[in-house]
């Protein structure tokens, strides 16, 4: 729920989200609001602000986030993770421990940015595509990626684009993304 985050200072990375009580790993934290919904041609129009708060949706469209949600930072090793607009606890998180996520999960292209987030497995600097993470990455994170990352996934399995030792099996049932968090705080794991 809201009331157990609040928005603080997170040092260089700016503003950030922190826990007010702590979180079992697989716990709903909150839900993700969007704002407005653009096609990628209309960024450009865009405040600085607002493109500091995007989010793709596909690889046509682009969602800028509203608070609290929006200060949700990068880590290379997240303590939260998104399935949707819902932000669950990828392992336990303390209170008073600043809440992150991995941009990488929802992201495409090449665009590479300083990384501050002072992960042990922090090189300074990643680029914004879910398929430049390590393969065991890929393969953990892909049951929690949108569907058009699951999909253009399978699309590179299939033409030998990628290469990994362990396939990753992405189920649909009737249609619908996998179900991971429940609102109710009950765990996904």
């Amino acid at each position: 729920m809201i009331a157990d985050i609040a928005v603080g200072d997170a040092g260089v990375k700016g503003l950030g989200l922190f826990a007010v009580r702590g979180f079992r790993r697989g716990e709903f934290i909150f839900r993700r609001r969007h704002g407005r919904i653009l096609t990628n041609g209309q960024l450009g129009s865009l405040s600085r602000e607002d493109r500091r708060h995007l989010c793709e949706l596909d690889y046509d469209r682009s969602a800028v986030l509203l608070p609290p949600g929006c200060y949700l930072n990068h880590s290379c090793e997240p303590n939260a993770m998104r399935s949707g607009v819902k932000v669950f606890a990828w392992r336990r998180i303390a209170a008073g421990e600043e809440i992150t996520i991995d941009y990488r999960l929802n992201a495409f292209g090449a665009e590479r940015w300083s990384c501050s987030c002072g992960a042990a497995s922090c090189t300074g600097e990643i680029t914004g595509d879910f398929f430049s993470l390590p393969a065991e990455r890929q393969r953990e994170y892909m049951r929690f990626a949108p569907a058009f990352i699951q999909s253009e996934y399978r699309r590179r399995l299939a033409t030998g684009e990628l290469n990994l030792s362990k396939r990753v099996t992405v189920r649909r049932a009737r249609g619908r993304r996998p179900r991971v968090a429940r609102e109710s705080g009950a765990g996904v794991f």
